[in-house]
C-alpha cells in the first residue's frame, strides 16, 4: 500500500475504493450498465445526505444483502424500491466473491468510525484498502492514481469535506 493513502480522509479513501470498483467492473463485466451502482456509491461522499445514511442505503445493494432473499417482498429493504431492486439484481452478480469484497470495503471504510472519534491516520480502515488492492493485483488492474486524491486530506477531523467526486468516475462520465 502506498503510504500516501494514510493521509487521505475517510471520504478520500472511499473515493479510492470506488475508483477500484469501477476499474474492476469495467474490466470484468464491460457489457453491464454500472451507472446506477456507481451513482449510489458516489453519493456516500457528496453532500446529498449524511455519510452514514448514504452508506446504509448503499449497503442494500451489496450482494450479501441484495441477494439474501429470493424476492423483494421478503427482503424488507428500507431504501430500495421494487424497481430499483429488479434493476440492481440484473446488474450485480450474485456469485463473484471479489465484487463482494470491494463493495463491502467501501461500506466498511464509510462506517468504521461512525459515531466515534477517528484516531490519527484512521488505521482501522487500512485493512479494507489492502484487501481491495489485493483483488486488483490478482486481476492485474492498475490502482487509481493517488495524485488525483491527495487534495482529499483532512488531518484535523479525518472525515474530509463532502464533495461530488463524479468527475473522477470512469462510469458516470
Amino acid at each position: 500500500m502506498d503510504n500516501r493513502i494514510k493521509t487521505l480522509s475517510i471520504r478520500g479513501r472511499i473515493t479510492y475504493l470506488i475508483m477500484c470498483f469501477e476499474k474492476y467492473v469495467i474490466a470484468k463485466y464491460p457489457d453491464r450498465n454500472w451507472k446506477p451502482v456507481s451513482d449510489l456509491m458516489w453519493k456516500i461522499c457528496d453532500n446529498s445526505d449524511y455519510i452514514d445514511n448514504s452508506a446504509y442505503r448503499y449497503m442494500e445493494i451489496v450482494p450479501e444483502y441484495l441477494f439474501e432473499f429470493d424476492n423483494f417482498k421478503d427482503a424488507e429493504f428500507d431504501y430500495l424500491s421494487e424497481d430499483e431492486y429488479r434493476n440492481f439484481i440484473s446488474i450485480i452478480p450474485n456469485d463473484d466473491p471479489d465484487i463482494e469484497i470491494i463493495m463491502h470495503s467501501i461500506y466498511n471504510v464509510a462506517m468504521e468510525y461512525a459515531y466515534t472519534g477517528i484516531p490519527e491516520f484512521a488505521p482501522d480502515t487500512l485493512p479494507y484498502i489492502e484487501t481491495t488492492e489485493k483483488v486488483m493485483r490478482e486481476y492485474s488492474l492498475q490502482l487509481p492514481d493517488l495524485t488525483l486524491l491527495l487534495q482529499y486530506t483532512d488531518n484535523e477531523h479525518w472525515w474530509g469535506h463532502p464533495f461530488d467526486g463524479r468527475y473522477l468516475s470512469l462510469i458516470l462520465k
